[in-house]
């Protein structure tokens, strides 16, 4: 008798411990589930999720036509719709947790090419600055400006200032298109 139950004292030990261990590993594999590997794997989930938020809504949908026809008793439209409801939120909690790892990347690709292009820009400012130090000395000095009534001012510093000036309207007008991609792609996803 005290043999038999210490067998089934210690099957029942067993089965606990096999029963915690079961459901430790479940819950190790639903959260790796939800946690994409990637910000790729991220997007592809969320597209996927959203394809599928669309399905339940058009699903929603045609159960309403279908009761208003007289092709699905109410009891029958009713446990429908509870289902695709839950489906749906489901669906939006599942979105709602994916797409903020989308957005993050997305934001951190256009802030990098932000980055990037006004990097390169500055590079070319500096070489062209490199390039006009070594070609001409320019000493700075503190000089009073008296006013003169004619000024002579040199045809090739002219044309190095409006080429400079130029450069210099053509790089703020690459910053503002930037800008503008940014906020726009910020309102997108607002």
């Amino acid at each position: 008798m005290v043999e038999e139950f210490a067998v089934i004292a210690g099957s029942s030990a067993a089965g606990a411990i096999s029963a915690a261990i079961m459901a430790r590993m479940s819950r190790l594999k639903e959260k790796t589930a939800k946690e994409p590997k990637s910000v790729n794997a991220a997007r592809v989930e969320l597209a996927s999720l959203l394809f599928e938020k669309t399905l339940a809504a058009e699903a929603i949908t045609r159960i309403y036509e279908a009761a208003q026809e007289g092709k699905v008793e109410r009891l029958e439209r009713d446990r429908l719709l509870l289902k695709y409801k839950r489906d749906l939120d489901s669906l939006n909690e599942r979105i709602a947790t994916l797409q903020p790892v989308a957005e993050y990347a997305d934001l951190t690709e256009v802030r990098n090419q932000l980055v990037s292009l006004i990097q390169d820009r500055i590079s070319a400012i500096d070489a062209k600055l490199a390039q006009m130090s070594s070609a001409k000395p320019i000493v700075v000095e503190r000089v009073q400006v008296m006013p003169t009534p004619e000024k002579v001012v040199d045809d090739s510093d002219k044309k190095q200032f409006k080429a400079e000036e130029k450069s210099i309207e053509q790089l703020q007008g690459e910053i503002m298109q930037a800008l503008t991609r940014l906020e726009q792609v910020e309102l997108d996803k607002d």
